[in-house]
This record gives C-alpha cells, sequence and structure tokens, in this order.
C-alpha cells in the first residue's frame, strides 16, 4: 500500500496495489563486450588504427550534431522503456567514446525521481496557506514557446522550464483560458475577451482584447476561428484566429451593447436589441427550445461541439451553421458532457454510457479491434465496454485531445480512468508506447486510488476532480481535497474553512518540460508534478523568466525543496477580502446571498501548459 497524501496522518493508498516503476539511469554499454579483431603483431600500429578510428567516429558524431542537421541535443527526448519502465540517457558516439578512454567522466545521476510519492511531505508554493495565486492571481505558463504563447516578449528560449506569469494577466482573476497550437485565449472577469501568439499576430504577439460587452463565460478553439459562449448561455460569438486590421470584427471593441426597452425593465416585455451586432453569431435562436440554454463548449481542428441544459448535442463546422447531432438513438439520451479531440468526438450521458464519433484512425474511438468498417463513424455510436449504470459500470468524466480519449469510469463505488488511441509519446498513460489502441486501457496510477479519513475512520475512495488533455500530454486532478477549520475557541467570530490539497498528476510527452517534471523524458504513466516554484528546475530558467519580466531574481524568495514536493491545487475557496471583484460579480440577488469563489485550474495545449486562478459563484444558503 503506497500513501501518496499531503498531511501527516492522512494516508492514500491504492484499493488494488500496483507495482511503482522504478527508473533507472543507464549510459551506453561498454566496447569491451565487442569482439575485437586483431590484424597483426605490431602493437604500435593497432593503437594508431584506434586513435584514427575514434577521429573519424567523433568527427561524423560533430557533423551529425550540427545545427544545419537538425539533431541538436535541445530536440533530443529521452524516453522512458515500456518494458523496464527505465530512463536511458543518450550521448554521442564520441562523448561515448571518450568516457571509454578515460577522457571524460559521466556525470553524476540525480536518482530522486517524482513519482507516486510513499512519503508524507510538506508541499511547497504556499500549498498550506493556498493562497499564492490567490493573493496575486494570473496565468502562469510553460513549455514551448516557438509561438509566443509562454512569453509573448520574444525574450525566453524556445522552451520554457519555469511556470511564469503573464504579465498582461498579472493581478486577474479568469472566467477561462485555453491554449491552441500557435495561439491561445483568455477571458477576464468582465467578460472580455483576449487573444495572443504567432497564429493571431505575427508581428506582436501580446495579449490583446479582441471582444468586449458580450459578457463571455468560456471559449474554445479551432485551427482558424474562436468561438465565445456568453454566460447566459443564449449566443456563441465566433472570430477569426488571425488578428483583423478591418472589417465588423474590428469593431469588437467599440461597440456599446444596446440597452433594453423600457418594457424589459417593467417586467412587460421587451428584450435587447442585437440585431446590429456586427460580430458573427452562430444562429441558435431558432434551435433553442424555451429555456434552454448552452452549458458547454469543446472544439478539434475544424469542428465544434455543444451540450445544452436539455441533454442536446449541436455541432458548427464553417463557424455560420448549426446542426443538431446524432440518430434517434442518440437524441432520445440526455447528454451531460462532450469533449473534442482533433478529428474526433466522445460522450457521456445521464445513464452512465460513453459515445464516440468521428475519425477512428487511431482507435480513439474505443471500438475494439481497429478494423475498416469503423474507420469513420458519422453517427455516435455506443462504446461497448462502457455499459453504464445498468450494467454496473458509470461513466462519470470525459476528456479528448489529440488523436485520443480518456473515460472516468466508477464501478462499486471504486474509480477508474481508462484510455484509448493514439499513445506513441505515452499519451494512453497505460505504461507502453501504443502506435493504435482501440479497445479500453487503464491507467494504473489513477485508478483504485482511496484514502483513510480521520473523521470518517475509514478508507474512502479518490475520484478524479479533473482531466486537462493536450494534443499528446496531460494531466490529472485528484479530487482528494481536506477540509481544515481555522477557528479557535478563544475567537467569537465565525469559524473559517481552508479547502486545499488537489494532488495533479502529468504522463505524456515532454519534449518541451511541459509536464512539470524537471526532466525532459517522455512518461508513459502518470507521475507527480513538481510545484511551480521547485529549486529541482533549472535556476538558468528561473532568472530567464525574470528577466522576461522586467523583474530581478530575489534571493530567498522560495523555501529549498525536496524532490517528494509536489504540485497541488487548490479548490474554491472565497475569494480574499483584498481581491477586489468585478462590477459584474458584484452584483447580488437581494433574496440570495451570493459569494465570490476563486479556485486554481490547470490546462493543456500543445507542447505548452499552465495555471490560472479561476472564478466561480456558489450561493450560500
Amino acid at each position: 500500500m503506497h500513501r501518496i497524501g499531503h498531511q501527516t496522518g492522512r494516508r492514500l493508498t491504492q484499493i488494488t496495489a500496483f507495482r511503482i516503476p522504478v527508473h533507472n539511469h543507464r549510459a551506453l554499454s561498454s566496447l569491451s563486450s565487442t569482439p575485437v579483431i586483431n590484424y597483426g603483431s605490431n602493437v604500435r600500429q593497432n593503437v594508431a588504427w584506434a586513435v584514427g578510428a575514434g577521429v573519424v567516429f567523433t568527427g561524423v558524431t560533430l557533423v551529425l550534431q550540427s545545427p544545419t542537421l537538425g539533431l541538436t541535443r535541445d530536440m533530443m527526448v529521452h524516453n522512458d522503456s515500456p518494458n523496464n519502465n527505465s530512463e536511458k540517457k543518450q550521448q554521442s558516439i564520441g562523448s561515448s567514446l571518450a568516457v571509454l578512454l578515460g577522457l571524460k567522466k559521466l556525470p553524476k545521476i540525480d536518482q530522486a525521481d517524482v513519482v507516486l510519492d510513499t512519503d508524507l511531505t510538506v508541499t511547497s508554493w504556499k500549498q498550506q496557506e493556498q493562497d499564492a495565486l490567490v493573493k496575486s492571481p494570473g496565468i502562469m505558463l510553460w513549455g514551448s514557446n516557438k509561438n509566443g504563447l509562454v512569453d509573448p516578449t520574444g525574450r525566453s528560449p524556445g522552451v520554457i522550464q519555469i511556470p511564469q506569469r503573464l504579465a498582461t494577466f498579472q493581478g486577474k482573476v479568469l472566467r477561462d483560458l485555453k491554449l491552441g497550437d500557435d495561439f491561445a485565449a483568455a477571458v477576464d472577469e468582465d467578460g472580455t475577451v483576449y487573444q495572443w501568439g504567432t497564429g493571431y499576430n505575427q508581428q506582436s504577439h501580446q495579449p490583446e482584447a479582441t471582444l468586449t460587452n458580450r459578457d463571455i463565460s468560456q471559449v474554445t478553439l479551432c485551427d482558424t476561428k474562436l468561438y465565445g459562449l456568453s454566460r447566459d448561455g443564449s449566443r456563441i460569438y465566433v472570430l477569426p484566429k488571425v488578428r483583423p486590421t478591418a472589417g465588423p470584427t474590428k469593431a469588437a471593441i467599440d461597440y456599446q451593447k444596446p440597452k433594453g426597452s423600457v418594457l424589459r425593465y417593467v417586467g412587460l416585455g421587451g428584450s435587447v436589441d442585437d440585431k446590429h451586432d456586427p460580430m458573427t453569431q452562430l444562429p441558435l435562436q431558432d434551435l433553442l427550445q424555451k429555456d434552454e440554454k448552452v452549458l458547454s463548449m469543446s472544439s478539434g481542428k475544424s469542428h465544434m461541439v455543444m451540450v445544452t441544459s436539455h441533454g442536446r448535442v449541436f455541432g458548427s463546422e464553417d463557424g455560420l451553421s448549426v446542426s443538431l447531432i446524432g440518430n434517434a438513438d442518440f437524441r432520445q439520451s440526455r447528454i451531460l458532457e462532450v469533449a473534442c479531440g482533433e478529428v474526433h468526438t466522445i460522450a457521456r450521458d445521464d445513464q452512465g454510457r460513453g459515445w464516440a464519433w468521428g475519425i477512428n484512425g487511431f482507435g480513439q474511438l474505443a471500438q475494439g479491434v481497429y478494423s475498416h468498417s469503423n474507420l469513420k463513424l458519422p453517427n455516435p455510436t455506443l462504446i461497448k465496454d462502457i455499459v453504464g449504470t445498468e450494467g454496473g459500470v458509470e461513466c462519470v468524466k470525459v476528456a479528448a485531445g489529440g488523436q485520443s480519449s480518456y473515460f472516468v469510469l466508477k464501478e462499486s463505488n471504486v474509480f477508474k480512468v481508462k484510455s484509448a488511441g493514439m499513445g506513441q509519446w505515452g499519451q494512453l498513460g497505460d505504461g507502453s508506447y501504443t502506435h493504435i489502441q482501440g479497445s479500453l486501457v487503464t491507467i494504473a496510477p489513477l485508478s483504485n486510488l482511496a484514502e483513510f479519513k480521520e473523521q470518517e475512520k475509514k478508507m474512502v475512495p479518490i475520484g478524479i476532480h479533473d482531466l486537462a488533455i493536450g494534443s499528446t500530454h496531460g494531466f490529472a486532478v485528484l479530487d482528494n481535497a481536506i477540509t481544515k477549520d481555522t477557528s479557535s475557541p478563544a475567537e467569537s467570530t465565525t469559524a473559517t474553512t481552508v479547502t486545499h490539497g488537489r494532488d495533479v498528476l502529468s504522463w505524456g510527452q515532454n519534449t518541451y518540460y511541459q509536464l512539470l517534471t524537471g526532466k525532459r523524458t517522455n512518461k508513459t504513466e502518470p507521475v507527480h508534478a513538481l510545484p511551480l516554484d521547485s529549486d529541482l528546475l533549472q535556476a538558468a530558467d528561473k532568472a530567464v523568466a525574470a528577466i522576461a519580466l522586467g523583474q530581478q531574481k530575489q534571493s530567498g524568495s522560495t523555501d529549498a525543496l525536496s524532490a517528494t514536493n509536489r504540485l497541488q491545487l487548490m479548490p474554491a475557496q472565497p475569494r480574499p477580502a483584498g481581491l477586489v471583484s468585478s462590477s459584474e460579480t458584484k452584483k447580488k440577488d437581494k433574496q440570495e446571498e451570493v459569494k465570490d469563489f476563486v479556485e486554481v485550474r490547470i490546462v493543456a495545449g500543445n507542447g505548452v501548459s499552465g495555471v490560472y486562478c479561476s472564478t466561480t459563484a456558489a450561493a450560500s444558503v
């Protein structure tokens, strides 16, 4: 039984024990095992031949690793073996020869690897206080900066290992954040949409406000456009990915939403006139039923899918038209959640069943053995391995990214995470590198988890709070938050309850350090991510991040950390008194007391990852 808890006296383990992978480091095999052919008795001649061969090998190696061929050290990716889960440190032939000749010593191998921790440790980034990114909110990003998403100033390198703040959003709490291939988008508390990256503007990568006065709650990104959903769920605006220089979209900033008629305010009817809004909108008004609204959206490379409060699913591929998705069987089901990969979509209904449709080139539709007959499914099709509540296997969450699909299943009060599709970079999380996976496989480190609850004096299953899936990597946020009462007997005021402690695990491709493990090794199974301020991350990258923000690195600003520290995300908590909310979030219904809540969320894109401070609203009874 392995503990993965974060507070003394709180044990986390797995109901079904599994073997934790042991990571080793191995250098290249010694040439002593290679047969040596003796061509003569002249020792000096043999030595001269060996030295000459070494020079030739070294020269060839330098040529192969030259920048002109693109095989530079920065582009080398180390993979953990699917067979023995060991880590192999790659070296050039010339470097290996130098080691064998005694001209170069092997560097000391750091054996500290962050996998399911067996020690209960105090986490960093003010985890016990849980207010670092709340008192000073914003966005922190890391990974690939080739498209200016992490550091739009252009002063940072192409790969940024250290999470750094995006200056434009310093001090801002957001409603949503999405990371695309070459552009990103965020929504602040006022509902204003921002876009940035090379895909948006080749000249300046800095975030710019692109849509105001529409009260946007969430966005989703395609290859050529952005969709923005209004907070009331009645409208979806369509914006181009590329920064416009003229036309209706440029008027988005200056446009003022028209006020409603007098009749609307006195309760006699009347509505806001949006007929003259220059922004493109999806034609939802004729499709939505009475009291029906759009709850959420998801998108792939060229398609967008939305689910409504009535459990219906609509889709759009051109940003101009909308259609109802599915045949009669699918439309009779009440869909609760949808998720899109690049060219496919998955969903779950209120009966706990899983659905999938689209392209199945890598088995991402989870239809079993890959065949020509299931290469493409135009209509939503049931996933046979997810039988629903009647069969005792209920799907409670879906997620997708790239060519892969993920399902959180609940069976006999135990949670399991399964995946299907492409696993070339280890993104299936099952411990293997698989090109095509048509049937569901289990992600063992995320399944059958349990913890001992002191209050209840028994083991309680741990679920999955969230899955953030990028093109080839992913994050899982465990639902293992705890609650601590900060009141004392001497205090006469109402007790304050602090909730914290959701562990974050990452897996998949790690070419750009997007997994936040401190190493560039791909991970075929989920491992604990490092805290955002970990000293295990390169100091040089910290300095670069500070310079990019125009700051000087403050010595002693972070505590020394050990390898067993791990990233945890703060669940929703009441907004601190010192953090002023926007005018929209300050509005309260006279008959209901509404409190502003903030929480920390994680996102994944294409080679880039990030966290941000998100706002939610909860009503107190």
